[in-house]
């Protein structure tokens, strides 16, 4: 039974449409980056895996396409010059010529090209367009016939490469190749005493094995370096994803990190040679190696010390990664498509919102004004996630972040000369853990733990001397003349008997009598020689006409209510030293109308006093108000 003279090239086209098809199937997306990846699953050729130990790249990636377009130009090419090649040489040797075109398309791709992904046969086709223009030219000094056909479809397959060399995957450099054996081959058959006789090609077989085997390695060692910087990222975000993670496991795990990236940068500085292309990304991933150590240093030392300044040192070294990126050759191509989490839980709406504050943070329309906070409010106007404090200038005031509208999490307030002022962390608007504070200098001034109760551990003057050791010591700090301000003792961790104050002149200020850390009573005197008399009640706002005034009027407005629902609505707020009550938080809620209108009935009642240092110095101060809808009782 005599064979197809075409019968080859029918069967490849056959055996590419297959290809195909199955990677279709299997890939389920012509979408980036799922295509491409897939394709590299498939056998494409990438030059860190085909010179490592997976060979059998340089032939697979000839059954393989980027495209719908690609394949079906490639194949149209094919079955032009491959119906006439198989013709004349006959189908044994037609497979000899293909692939061995293919393979030095593929040499030369892995020789010119820096880390690309290649697919399709075009290499191999323009080898057997080399390979016809040498027979046909031979061919045509012997007889007349005419070599322009074969010339206009070269061309015209050359041409449409190079216009749609984006759209087609081309790669030009394996084009090259390819048109380079086919060109050899075609002269070697020239020798022959026959188109069909293989003999050349064995010859060839051999240079182009010797050929790949003195291939440059160096994209195998850049890439298993560059895999080995991956793979420590996916590793920290997964501990990060962790729940349940001690600080002691944390540390553990930064610490071999640290070990990890240093392993990671030999790998790089270890690199006999590479491209002049890589040296950009070389010395931005040696800054970034730098920095993600760094970072990891600072984050132990943020949890050995407990000390919530560092993150500030954290978000420095982020910053400073950004400089290092992007990378001219990201070798992300194996890393697996992860779709996005689900995130299943309910969010409110929420919208970007600047608010400019007075001196007393009290909310004021815009400019002349003290502060301005940066952040985002929910459809109720309380904050939530990060929010931002800044002074008048642009200087920050304050970092922290908002649940529904309460202090949640690590905050960092800020001084006017740009030095830490207090550092620490809310749950839900009460502080928790350790807490410093610094001297107007910078200095760490104190350190105070609020769990399981307020406990002050350390305290140290604006030089850095010791006044306050575990909980012990005398306190004395001293005006700029050097006039003793405040004295006093500490014991377990709490203010304990008398504490003086003193005028910057040397006259007594106020004299207060602690016990376990509360204010038992207090008096003090100003210059103008006024006295006040006091007790812990002064620490807090209080209403301007006493607490049964006050109980008496929200009976009186809560008497005139028939509440559909019945229970207690609990109301957090701030009152000013303006007298301004503000910031309202619904501790205990029942519903949006009963919350909404507890929150009223305070705004619309009797004025409150500020808290009160001292006895006479009016600050902000929080307090809580309990209304019981119903019984018309409040607590």
């Amino acid at each position: 039974m005599k064979l197809s003279p075409r019968i080859i090239t029918l069967s490849i086209m056959a055996v590419n449409l297959v290809v195909f098809g199955v990677c279709w199937h299997s890939i389920g997306t012509f979408e980036d980056p799922q295509w491409t990846k897939g394709l590299l699953y498939n056998g494409a050729e990438f030059a860190p895996l085909t010179l490592h130990n997976e060979w059998y790249r340089i032939f697979t990636h000839l059954f393989l396409h980027g495209s719908v377009i690609h394949l079906a130009f490639n194949m149209y090419a094919l079955f032009s010059v491959g119906s006439n090649v198989e013709r004349i040489v006959g189908p044994l040797k037609f497979l000899w010529i293909y692939f061995l075109c293919g393979i030095t398309a593929s040499l030369a791709s892995l020789y010119f090209n820096l880390f690309s992904v290649g697919v399709g046969a075009s290499g191999a086709i323009f080898g057997l367009f080399g390979f016809m223009l040498v027979v046909q030219l031979a061919e045509s000094k012997k007889t007349d016939q005419p070599i322009a056909p074969l010339l206009f479809n070269f061309l015209l397959f050359l041409v449409i490469n190079f216009l749609f060399a984006k759209l087609l995957n081309a790669d030009t450099a394996a084009h090259m190749g390819g048109l380079a054996g086919g060109l050899v081959l075609g002269t070697l058959t020239l020798f022959n005493t026959s188109y069909k006789q293989i003999k050349g090609e064995y010859l060839f077989l051999v240079l182009i094995i010797c050929g790949f085997v003195l291939l440059p390695r160096y994209q195998v060692t850049y890439f298993h370096f560059f895999q080995s910087v991956l793979a420590i990222e996916d590793s920290t975000q997964m501990l990060f994803k962790k729940q349940g993670v001690t600080d002691a496991e944390y540390v553990k795990h930064f610490k071999r990190y640290n070990s990890y990236w240093d392993s990671t940068r030999t790998l790089l500085d270890d690199q006999s040679y590479l491209p002049e292309e890589l040296h950009q990304d070389t010395l931005r991933l040696k800054r970034y190696i730098n920095l993600r150590k760094q970072e990891n240093v600072f984050r132990i030392q943020l949890i050995e010390k407990e000390s919530y300044r560092y993150l500030d040192s954290i978000e420095l070294s982020q910053q400073q990664m950004q400089s290092c990126f992007p990378l001219d050759y990201p070798l992300t191509q194996l890393l697996p498509v992860r779709e996005p989490e689900e995130d299943t839980t309910k969010r409110p709406s929420l919208h970007a919102v600047k608010i400019w504050y007075n001196n007393e943070w009290e909310e004021v329309p815009g400019p002349p004004a003290a502060f301005y906070r940066l952040g985002q409010q929910d459809s109720l106007g309380r904050w939530q996630g990060a929010v931002r404090d800044f002074y008048n200038s642009g200087q920050i005031q304050m970092k922290g972040g908002y649940k529904d509208g309460r202090r949640n999490g690590v905050f960092l307030y800020y001084s006017d000369h740009n030095t830490y002022e207090s550092a620490g962390r809310y749950n839900m608007e009460i502080p928790i853990g350790k807490w410093e504070t610094f001297h107007s200098n910078g200095k760490i001034k104190s350190e105070a733990y609020f769990e399981p109760e307020y406990f002050m551990k350390n305290m140290w003057d604006s030089t850095g001397q010791p006044l306050v050791q575990n909980g012990e010591g005398v306190v004395r700090f001293y005006y700029g003349n050097g006039i003793v301000s405040e004295r006093g003792e500490y014991r377990n961790g709490k203010k304990e008997g008398v504490w003086l104050g003193y005028h910057s002149n040397g006259q007594i200020y106020y004299e207060e009598f602690y016990s376990l850390g509360q204010l038992v009573r207090g008096r003090s005197s100003v210059l103008n020689g006024e006295r006040f008399v006091y007790d812990a009640s002064s620490l807090f706002p209080i209403p301007e006409k006493g607490y049964v005034h006050f109980n008496n009027y929200l009976k009186e407005q809560l008497a005139k209510l028939n509440p559909v629902t019945h229970g207690i609505v609990k109301v957090w707020f701030r009152v000013t030293p303006n007298r301004v009550l503000t910031d309202f938080q619904i501790d205990k809620s029942l519903n949006v109308q009963a919350d909404s209108l507890a929150i009223e009935l305070i705004k619309s009642g009797p004025p409150w006093l500020p808290a009160r240092d001292h006895g006479h110095l009016m600050r902000s101060g929080w307090t809580t108000v309990t209304m019981e809808f119903n019984t018309n009782r409040t607590k």
